[in-house]
């Protein structure tokens, strides 16, 4: 894969196509980055070294398996929720919200300021341990939104186009669940973040599978679902994409919308949610780039869609978990 010479990205040329390459076109071998190095043309001490640096840094922020949720029956079910906060206590209650590991947790530029996900066994569950996080925050105004289906969920960033970019649409909903499969689940943690050394399966050799098994496993649990993709993940505020805009749509025909909106590569999450009447949002998508006016070109061209009532765009403010 070869990169631009218009780059966005603050990177020198060599960097930017490892880095694209580690997203887009990993090898699922014994031997990834190794293999990786090759097809880049680059050496391979340099290029473990740095991928290595880069990680150090936190540009990359893992690679390997990535993880259909789904398939944890103790976090099979997950929501998004917006809390109504004021902004001299943002950081006190992000603190809070922190304490319970969610996956993400945003200040973003909207009445509703903090958007973060929590994941649970079932519905009840997942709105239990909201209330519970609300409660203890001291926050009254809030709204749980849990995911119905997911239609799209793969974060790669283009760092020559400068926006994210995917057109693979990977999300399985319905998937075996792990126990049912008989693997045990601390090797698919393991297998979702894996060391940056020629042979990272080498290591794994405990949970009772030589390297090439490792390999043909994963490969299997893709088809399965289980596993998304087999690549590594940027940090996006790392590589110059400073801005990331969530959008909310209104639609009495969300399904529909929603596989219209699958085929565009700029979106990366992209999810149904269960609403309050109150709420009338149920497509909810993220679109990333180094900067706004390439976001505002995806939201123009979503609106003109049919069935698009309404579409807002809340832009981040500040990560609180970083």
């Amino acid at each position: 894969m070869k990169v631009s010479s218009g780059s966005t990205s603050e990177f020198d040329e060599q960097t930017v196509e490892l880095l694209m390459n580690l997203q887009y076109d990993l090898p699922l071998t014994t031997t990834p980055l190794s293999d990786l190095a090759e097809k880049t043309g680059l050496n391979e001490e340099f290029a473990l070294r740095k991928l290595r640096e880069l990680h150090k840094k936190g540009v990359v922020k893992r690679y390997g398996a990535n993880l259909n949720y789904r398939a944890f029956s103790r976090q099979q079910r997950a929501a998004l929720v917006a809390a109504k906060v004021d902004e001299s206590r943002i950081e006190e209650v992000a603190r809070i919200i922190n304490s319970y590991r969610p996956k993400h947790n945003y200040w973003r530029d909207y009445e509703y300021n903090i958007w973060f996900t929590i994941k649970a066994e079932n519905f009840e569950a997942v709105e239990k341990l909201a209330s519970e996080i609300m409660e203890k925050c001291n926050v009254q105004d809030y709204i749980v939104l849990p995911t119905k289906r997911v239609y799209k969920m793969d974060v790669k960033y283009d760092l020559t186009k400068g926006i994210s970019w995917s057109e693979s649409s990977n999300a399985k909903f319905d998937v075996p669940k792990v126990e049912e499969l008989g693997i045990d689940e601390n090797l698919l943690f393991k297998l979702e973040k894996l060391e940056f050394e020629k042979r990272p399966f080498l290591g794994l050799a405990k949970y009772g599978y030589r390297e090439e098994e490792i390999v043909s496993l994963i490969s299997e649990l893709i088809e399965k679902g289980v596993v998304r993709d087999f690549s590594g993940v940027l940090k996006e505020r790392k590589i110059g994409f400073k801005e990331n805009g969530m959008h909310l749509i209104k639609t009495d025909k969300p399904e529909k919308l929603a596989k219209k909106l699958a085929k565009i590569p700029e979106i990366t999450h992209l999810v149904e949610r269960k609403t309050p009447e109150s709420w009338r949002y149920p497509i909810y998508f993220m679109v990333h780039a180094v900067e706004k006016k390439l976001i505002e070109r995806v939201k123009n061209e979503v609106e003109k869609l049919p069935d698009v009532e309404e579409i807002m765009v809340l832009y981040s403010v500040k990560d609180l978990m970083s």
